[in-house]
């Protein structure tokens, strides 16, 4: 079997330690490929996005070696399309080089230029002369292939948006030389503050360049550029309170809870009275029923002090409602050493409590004077 080896193909074999000669009957041509299983052992010590494992790696020799094949067969979509896989595990100068080759032979000219500036520029970093040359020897020549297309816009167009043939284009590039491959390219240009969307489709000559000024009609009004504006979203309201509550509710409240306080710490005290008197001469057999009066009493008077601290909250609670509200500071005297006459009192409104529950939290909100 022969096996043609390129400029890229002498680099594998020298970083894995194969020359050219071990191959039998090497082609006098110095153009094509290198054989798969050296070309491959070079990608398992190139750059990556990633650390890739073992398997990986090895499954790039194997689809290195399926390129090559196509390579060879003349089947280039193939080929190309093997290559980029490959490009998504592991990614060296001489893979760039035959992903130009590839390019290049399927009419792409941009993107081949792309492939072997990458290759020359790797292949250089890495000392590899012979592949840097061939990389920029095809360079040189596909240049003068290129196409270029100006597109020129009005000064005050913003928000640009370009695309050439679907793929966008940076607005930076807009008055600049934007490279193209030989053919008919369609652009589309679009702009926020002008109606109309500009769209052509160009013939670009090879060695070419061609102005193409962008006709967006008239420009938007300003009213109509903020209404096609995206509205920012509201800032979240506090919750709406709810059923407000007079203060008067909390003092009943207060008296409800300390006639409790009183009513229960009553109870206990008459509990532990008859307590202590049958504990005084116990009587047989009423082991139990005393032991249930200090039960009882006990928790008369747990019931009692819980109560007795609610009413002393709810009282203090009540009362700060109801107290009223401290008057504003005196105002510094002006430059004339006179003060300002105070502010006639506000008439007292009603105080009212609402407490409140959202989705975001709860609380209480209090109303009125304070």
């Amino acid at each position: 079997m022969k096996h043609r080896i390129t400029i890229g193909g002498v680099v594998f074999f020298a970083l894995v330690g194969v020359g050219p000669a071990a191959f039998a009957e090497p082609s006098p041509e110095d153009a094509s490929r290198a054989p798969p299983a050296a070309v491959a052992s070079d990608t398992a010590a190139v750059a990556a996005p990633h650390k890739p494992s073992a398997a990986e790696l090895a499954s790039a020799r194997h689809l290195f070696a399926l390129g090559l094949a196509a390579e060879d067969s003349g089947r280039w979509a193939e080929a190309l399309e093997t290559y980029e896989r490959i490009s998504k595990i592991v990614v060296s100068p001489p893979l760039w080089y035959h992903l130009g080759v590839c390019h290049e032979a399927l009419g792409h000219v941009v993107e081949a230029l792309n492939a072997f500036e990458l290759a020359a520029s790797g292949a250089t970093a890495r000392n590899e002369i012979a592949l840097a040359r061939e990389s920029r020897a095809r360079l040189e020549k596909l240049r003068v292939k290129t196409s270029q297309i100006v597109l020129q816009l009005p000064e005050d167009a913003t928000g640009v948006r370009v695309e050439i043939d679907g793929e966008p284009i940076h607005a930076a590039l807009v008055g600049a030389a934007i490279l193209v491959s030989p053919g008919a390219r369609r652009v589309v240009v679009a702009a926020e503050n002008y109606a109309a969307r500009f769209e052509a489709t160009v013939q670009a000559e090879t060695g070419a360049v061609v102005e193409l000024r962008a006709e967006l009609g008239r420009k938007r009004s300003l009213a109509v550029l903020r209404s096609s504006a995206p509205a920012r979203p509201a800032l979240p309201s506090a919750p709406a309170p709810g059923p407000r509550i007079s203060p008067v509710i909390v003092v009943g409240t207060a008296a409800a809870l300390a006639a409790g306080a009183v009513v229960t710490g009553a109870m206990a005290y008459d509990v532990r009275h008859s307590f202590l008197k049958k504990n005084e001469n116990p009587a047989p057999g009423s082991l139990g029923e005393r032991q249930a009066l200090h039960d009882r009493g006990q928790a008369l008077a747990v019931t009692s002090t819980v109560l007795t601290g609610a009413a002393v909250i709810a009282g203090g609670f009540a009362t700060y409602l109801f107290w009223p509200s401290s008057s504003s500071p005196a105002a510094p005297p002006d430059a004339a050493g006179r003060r300002p006459a105070p502010a006639a009192p506000r008439a007292p409104r009603p105080t009212a409590l609402s407490p409140w529950v959202g989705a975001d939290g709860a609380g209480v909100a209090v109303r009125g004077v304070l």
